[in-house]
């Protein structure tokens, strides 16, 4: 008789083909998919945007995960920030979720701690057993940058239920030892506990010159500028005006440097922000990119920004772009005090690390970051890239991936 698979719900409080599920957490699932000996069922639930229809290229993905046996319930997300429509979201995923542990399926997967804290309710009301990966305080984040307020009923329920995740958790799945700590010493979980960082697609941040000059002919930048980089959004848990002003404060101090930005923003918004900080429109380069083709841009570059605030939680954050960075073989600045990141940056030599993106704290970077760029820099994309594959790399972490999930299945291997 054919032993059954064990059953296993993957709950993503995001759409699918989310750039930030496709880049990172489904390169795990994807492996398991393509093994003809997958030894897992998997049972897919996402929250999916109508103003966001799948392409057909994702259509023919989704046709071919499921010849490989992922089974797939694409529920309707409800826009907006009031807590109704979170409790209805909420509400959609339980229904699912008890009918498929009325089918035998008893494990539930879940990526960061909004989605983590959902699944703890749907774990408490029907006994799946659960692995809460790229677990961080997404609470205090959002107290760190001023979105909620302490005493907001929103922040209340998160914090409260994001604890709660976590003592109830078989297993978790963070990227720093800062939370490990606070897991395991301070909360004294019983989860088993496995320090994965967020993981980089390696194979797609490969280093390319042809790509790197096809891109920057596109764009209009000379061989001899010295390209910073940042691709992503302003404002909530990332800097806004703050960063305008850390260009500004990087440009007068090298004339050399060009800024390229690729974002979600209207180009109307990016220069309304520089405009006010005092920034020439020549100075920077505000494109748009999909996922599909973000890399070109990271070849183009020559040193990236990590635009992410200091705060007490920010210890805790695992940024997916420093491991893409390092693979495309950019240095890059990062806050003290930002995740395991500003460590790595100032011991392995890949980084510049300030104190705030405040005036004097930038300009004292500026000779650090002129350093990098004088060197050799084939030599130095080669170190970022060795560095980032150690670090970030998906072979290493697929492996701790895993083994997460064996825990949660058959019990403890590390």
């Amino acid at each position: 008789m054919k032993t059954q698979k064990p059953k296993i719900v993957i709950y993503l409080y995001n759409r699918f083909f989310d750039p930030l599920i496709q880049s990172n957490f489904w390169l795990y699932i994807k492996d398991y998919l393509e093994n003809e000996n997958n030894p897992y069922q998997f049972h897919l639930i996402t929250y999916e945007n109508p103003d966001f229809p799948l392409t057909k290229e994702q259509e023919e993905l989704v046709r071919k995960w499921k010849e490989q046996g992922l089974e797939w319930t694409p529920l309707i997300w409800h826009p907006g920030k009031e807590l109704k429509n979170k409790f209805l979201d909420l509400f959609d995923g339980l229904k699912v979720t008890m009918k498929l542990r009325a089918k035998g399926y008893k494990y539930i997967i879940t990526l960061g701690s909004v989605a983590g804290t959902y699944a703890y309710v749907f774990s408490k009301l029907t006994g799946l057993k659960q692995y809460l990966y790229q677990y961080e305080p997404h609470s205090e984040y959002a107290i760190d940058n001023k979105m909620w307020s302490k005493d907001s009923l929103q922040y209340k329920i998160s914090h409260y239920l994001e604890r709660k995740a976590a003592l109830n958790a078989k297993v978790i799945a963070s990227g720093t030892i800062f939370m490990q700590e606070r897991v395991e010493k301070i909360w004294k979980s019983k989860a088993k506990f496995f320090r994965i960082p967020t993981v980089a697609n390696d194979k797609k941040f490969i280093f390319n010159q042809k790509e790197r000059d096809e891109t920057r002919k596109e764009l209009g930048i000379s061989d001899d500028t010295w390209v910073l980089y940042y691709p992503g959004k302003f404002g909530d848990l990332y800097y806004k005006e703050e960063f305008a002003y850390m260009y500004k404060w990087l440009k007068e101090e090298e004339p050399k440097f060009h800024m390229l930005i690729v974002t979600p923003h209207t180009d109307e918004e990016v220069h309304e922000l520089f405009e006010k900080a005092g920034v020439s429109k020549e100075h920077y380069t505000v494109t748009h990119s999909d996922y599909e083709n973000i890399h070109k841009y990271h070849f183009a570059s020559d040193f990236a920004i990590i635009s992410v605030p200091q705060g007490p939680s920010k210890k805790f954050i695992s940024n997916i772009k420093v491991g893409e960075y390092l693979c495309a073989g950019l240095p890059f600045l990062i806050n003290k005090g930002v995740s395991e990141d500003y460590i790595y940056a100032i011991e392995k030599k890949v980084g510049v690390v300030v104190d705030g993106f405040v005036e004097e704290e930038i300009k004292k970077a500026v000779p650090k970051i002129r350093e990098y760029l004088s060197g050799d820099r084939d030599k130095l994309r080669k170190h970022c890239r060795k560095v980032g594959l150690e670090y970030r790399g998906f072979e290493g972490l697929n492996k701790k991936f895993k083994n997460a999930v064996s825990a949660l299945v058959n019990g403890d291997k590390r």
